[in-house]
């Protein structure tokens, strides 16, 4: 085995579970209920456009109730939900200045905001589709401050956003993971 290999491969992977350290020391005993862990079979989008699984795993933070908190190499996303008829009422004035993208919760392949669009495309796409419930991803820089990321999450229960998790199914645009392939 490649010693040197090992090394880099150790070194980015404590990177990222001091990033969840930090995180989970900013939310823990506050006003929200946690767990993390460390969870594979997440998903991008490569250089094509097209969604790649990866097997590595990445830690994640569940917010109880209000979102997931996925810690990947270059950036932290945060996914939460709204249902339909609330998203299509709501403005998004609030978060106009995040990088956020917009998808079915059960067909989470359909994509109905990224950047580029307008709110006004956003709710067209959503008012034309049959989901329940809109999934929501939003991606700050991997060096975010952890108060960032607690300010955020009370932002996200205030405006009405909500997290059910059933086994921990993560559904983030960016990093789509299933609990089922956890690793510890």
């Amino acid at each position: 085995m490649d010693k040197e290999f090992l090394n880099e491969i150790n070194a980015a992977y404590y990177h990222l579970k001091m990033k969840q350290a930090q995180i989970v020391h900013a939310l823990f005993h506050r006003i929200f209920e946690i767990e993390f862990g460390w969870y594979n079979g997440h998903y991008h989008k490569n250089e094509n456009g097209d969604w790649s699984r990866e097997s590595y795993p990445i830690p994640v933070v569940e917010v109880k109730r209000f979102c997931n908190i996925e810690i990947s190499f270059d950036k932290i996303s945060v996914s939460t939900k709204m249902k339909r008829d609330a998203a299509l009422a709501y403005s998004f004035e609030k978060f106009a200045g995040y990088e956020f993208e917009a998808y079915g919760v059960e067909d989470y392949l359909a994509d109905f905001y990224h950047a580029g669009q307008t709110v006004q495309e956003m709710k067209e796409n959503i008012r034309a589709c049959d989901e329940a419930e809109i999934g929501f991803s939003f991606t700050f820089p991997f060096d975010i401050e952890e108060k960032q990321i607690f300010e955020f999450v009370k932002l996200l229960r205030r405006e009405g956003f909500y997290y059910e998790s059933e086994n921990i199914m993560i559904q983030d645009r960016t990093c789509r993971m299933i609990a089922e392939n956890d690793i510890n």
